[in-house]
């Protein structure tokens, strides 16, 4: 099967009110062996506060339909298997990453609050994929409310920001 990136909207008032809550629950993880780099950006693992949520049900549905829509793939459910947000500020970033090799796992990125940038690339979500044989390369420069949907195999990223704060939530689905 080839590669594919699914770029929609989803209505992230509920979804950021719930992520702020997640974040009182734990402290900021350790980078040095994770994607995010740069400025003084943080990263919450929230799996434990969001496995039983049912804020994240309308994430599901939403994810359910794209696949459904794009890919011809009539699915019942996903289950979460990881759950993390990442606040980057100026001069963060992601190094090129994957999240895994199971074919039945989708990864998914919602953004939650973009910084305003006149520059180009300034924080464009990023990556590598193979079709037909041929390997090429997209990016799109995210908005509050994005959700992507791509698969855990896909070779991505986040180029620099050079201001502001730049939220996402990373979910990261079994397909049942």
């Amino acid at each position: 099967m080839n590669d594919w990136v699914i770029i929609d909207s989803i209505a992230i008032e509920d979804i950021a009110i719930m992520v702020k809550k997640g974040i009182k629950t734990t402290f900021p993880i350790a980078l040095d062996s994770k994607s995010t780099a740069g400025g003084k950006s943080k990263q919450y693992d929230l799996f434990k506060y969001l496995k039983n949520n049912s804020t994240l049900d309308k994430v599901k549905e939403k994810i359910l339909l794209n696949l459904d829509k794009h890919l011809q793939l009539k699915l019942s459910n996903l289950k979460l298997v990881s759950a993390w947000t990442v606040l980057g500020y100026k001069n963060s970033y992601h190094t090129l990453h994957k999240h895994g090799d199971h074919k039945n796992h989708v990864a998914s990125v919602i953004y939650l609050n973009v910084p305003n940038s006149k520059h180009e690339r300034d924080g464009r979500f990023f990556y590598v994929y193979k079709k037909d044989q041929e390997i090429d390369y997209g990016s799109h420069k995210p908005r509050v409310g994005d959700l992507i949907i791509f698969p855990v195999w896909l070779w991505h990223g986040a180029y620099p920001q050079s201001k502001g704060l730049r939220q996402t939530l990373n979910l990261d689905f079994e397909i049942c």
